[in-house]
């Protein structure tokens, strides 16, 4: 088994935290490791370190070896511009295929959150199984609510039991419902969130590209034929030439042999401030990183890279997060919003602030 650890996300709703020199990924949200080495030791047991690869932005990949000094450097590989999910993973797998033609492949997101992670590794061994037998696999994700911010699964027959995980072929794939169809999802109990955690052999991949998408298999050939990123002037003239596309709509909603392993993991993407949140406890309901006091504060994030004091009055579900150059302070049901704020900064060129 192989891992895939795609790395080359923003996080901008997580400004002013996450920022453009230093995504979520390679920040400690949740401990004293950061993201991108939380997912690396969730796997680590499972392969070596010379099996994990990282794609991740050209202009990451010191931050990358730095963090994860045990993956070897030829592992980390630099996107010169992104491109979406399926041109990622075409990467990954052109290089673990010259390392082993019959590797299965694992595909991560750096900066996900996994809390019952025995349960994780047990499901990712019974998806193992199923991608030897030829399927696309992904874990889906039980809801817990009728979300809107993430896509679903909605699953058909039982393939059987793997490894105690029944497995299902899949019947579709919906991109982000409304409320009101998000809440039929959950109902029907046929559901599971996308979280895009993928289980393959890295050839079954190749021979889905070559199928679904030709000219990307081409010009992956094309850059496995290159020598890869050693060959940096070949390589960005490919690259610049790639279709920006993900795999779910490039791959996974045309494939055939596509399955899901229904899990319950403890998953979150951290996709904003209010996620955060929620993984974390505080005293009186407040998650609190800061010297802080609050009178009549509750269920609010106060947060700060300084020592400077927070004081708060009378908030209720509020984020106050002080990184010294910027200071945000929103309610907690308004962090998708976050991204606007970076919007408006990239209108105004203020990119000192990004």
């Amino acid at each position: 088994m192989y891992a895939l650890i795609m790395a080359g996300g923003t996080g901008t709703r997580l400004w002013p935290r996450s920022r453009t020199n230093q995504p979520k990924q390679f920040l400690p949200l949740l401990g004293e490791r950061t993201m991108i080495q939380e997912t690396a030791d969730r796997v680590l047991p499972l392969v070596r370190p010379d099996q994990i690869i990282v794609v991740t932005g050209q202009r990451y990949v010191e931050l990358v070896a730095e963090q994860l000094p045990e993956v070897p450097g030829t592992n980390v590989i630099g996107e010169p511009s992104g491109k979406g999910s399926a041109p990622a993973i075409g990467l990954g797998a052109i290089t673990m295929l010259r390392a082993d033609s019959d590797a299965t492949m694992v595909v991560l997101s750096s900066d996900h959150q996994i809390q019952k992670v025995d349960v994780f590794r047990n499901a990712l061994k019974a998806a193992e199984e199923l991608a030897q037998q030829g399927y696309l696999v992904t874990l889906g994700i039980h809801p817990t609510e009728p979300q809107t911010g993430y896509g679903y699964i909605q699953r058909r027959a039982e393939i059987g039991t793997f490894n105690g995980f029944p497995a299902y072929e899949v019947e579709r794939f919906v991109e982000k419902p409304s409320r009101e169809k998000a809440t039929e999802y959950v109902e029907s109990g046929q559901y599971s969130w996308n979280a895009g955690i993928f289980i393959w052999r890295a050839e079954t991949i190749m021979q889905a590209f070559a199928e679904h998408m030709p000219q990307l298999r081409q010009q992956l050939a094309e850059i496995d034929a290159a020598g890869g990123a050693s060959d940096p002037a070949t390589y960005r003239d490919i690259w610049e030439r790639i279709e920006t596309m993900t795999i779910d709509y490039g791959i996974m909603e045309r494939a055939q042999r596509v399955a899901v392993v229904p899990v319950d993991i403890g998953w979150s993407d951290v996709g904003d401030w209010d996620s955060l949140a929620e993984l974390a406890s505080g005293d009186g309901g407040n998650l609190v990183q800061a010297p802080h006091v609050g009178i009549d504060t509750s269920n609010s994030l106060v947060y700060s890279d300084s020592d400077r004091l927070i004081a708060t009055i009378g908030l209720d579900n509020y984020l106050v997060i002080d990184t010294g150059d910027a200071v945000l302070v929103a309610p907690r049901d308004r962090a998708q919003d976050v991204k606007k704020i970076v919007d408006e900064l990239k209108r105004q060129g203020r990119t000192n602030l990004l």
